[in-house]
């Protein structure tokens, strides 16, 4: 079964390796990283202690916290296109996962990725900053650690929103065929250990942007930066992956959510299909629903403006007649 399984993945192996290497992650360390997010004026760029283990945010802007939590193999900068507009009516934190990024990735075998553990460090990194009411956004993987941490602390969530959150059960048998097939065949080791650049470039375009909308230069590099810098870089993706992906589903849970919602799809989305964010939204007590044409997965890379005019609107910052959303609405 092994040698079948290797057989099976040996041309992709070699495909994803079969381009030369634009960004070399030797060349990177923290403190270059720290800089390049200060320069480009994303934010400051900070650690804090949480479980004895270092996280990084990126903070900007002032007045009522908004905390912004990323997907899979993404960090804090994924936001950096929406940013700017939150900054001008919140003071923003974008968290880097412990896992992703600048925060540390620890691997042993006691150590958890899952969605609820993630949505407990998320709850600490709250009290830590003495965040008492806060509006939670979250995208994708980051989606279901949004809602877990409305669930797990109430009091401190004022509103969340969910963009093209994974977190339904439904949504693995959505997923396209190649994928499926890969996790049917526990191919993640081994597509953890030929993660690369190539990689990215090869298979992120077509699987998370929507098919008009070019992969941009600055998004591969993120992800490079993100996921291949550090020590037990490729280990903790292996981790993430297997522990923080379409686990303990929240079908059952969501009543549980009293927290106003704003649920964000994108039609042309091949990770998590708008069928699932419809499904939030007939779950959830209190939420409205929001979809965009024309976009993937990566919607807030593809339509920053009108994500962040929808987040606004939904916090009451700008009247929903001059959001600028062009979405189709349903509550």
């Amino acid at each position: 079964m092994k040698f079948f399984r290797l057989m099976l993945v040996l041309p992709l192996l070699f495909s994803m390796y079969g381009c030369s290497f634009k960004y070399n992650p030797v060349d990177y360390n923290t403190s270059i990283i720290q800089n390049e997010i200060e320069t480009a004026g994303i934010g400051k760029s900070s650690f804090i202690e949480i479980d004895n283990l270092n996280m990084h945010f990126i903070e900007s802007g002032e007045g009522d916290p908004i905390i912004l939590i990323h997907g899979w193999l993404c960090w804090g900068a994924f936001w950096k296109k929406i940013t700017p507009s939150l900054s001008e009516n919140f003071h923003v934190y974008a968290l880097d996962l412990i896992g992703h990024g600048l925060s540390d990735k620890p691997v042993g075998d006691n150590f958890s990725y899952s969605t609820e553990a993630q949505a407990r460090r998320v709850v600490e990194f709250m009290k830590k900053k003495s965040i008492t009411n806060a509006v939670i956004v979250g995208h994708s993987m980051g989606g279901e650690i949004a809602a877990k941490t409305a669930i797990m602390a109430p009091d401190r969530v004022s509103a969340a929103v969910l963009i093209c959150a994974a977190g339904m059960q439904d949504n693995p048998q959505s997923l396209p065929s190649h994928i499926r097939i890969a996790r049917a065949m526990h191919l993640e080791p081994i597509i953890a250990l030929f993660f690369s650049e190539p990689a990215i470039r090869q298979f992120t375009k077509d699987l998370m942007f929507y098919s008009e909308n070019p992969m941009p230069e600055e998004f591969v590099k993120d992800v490079v930066l993100a996921n291949l810098t550090g020590k037990n870089a490729k280990k903790a993706v292996y981790k993430v992956t297997v522990e923080g992906l379409f686990k303990d589903f929240l079908n059952e849970r969501c009543a549980e959510m009293k927290t106003k919602t704003l649920v964000i799809s994108a039609t042309d989305d091949l990770i998590v299909p708008p069928a699932m964010g419809r499904e939030y939204n007939s779950l959830l007590p209190d939420s409205t629903y929001l979809e965009f044409d024309k976009a993937g997965h990566m919607l807030p890379w593809e339509k920053p403006e009108d994500v962040s005019r929808a987040i606004l609107a939904f916090c009451g910052r700008v009247d929903q007649a001059d959001s600028g959303a062009s979405g189709k609405r349903s509550e």
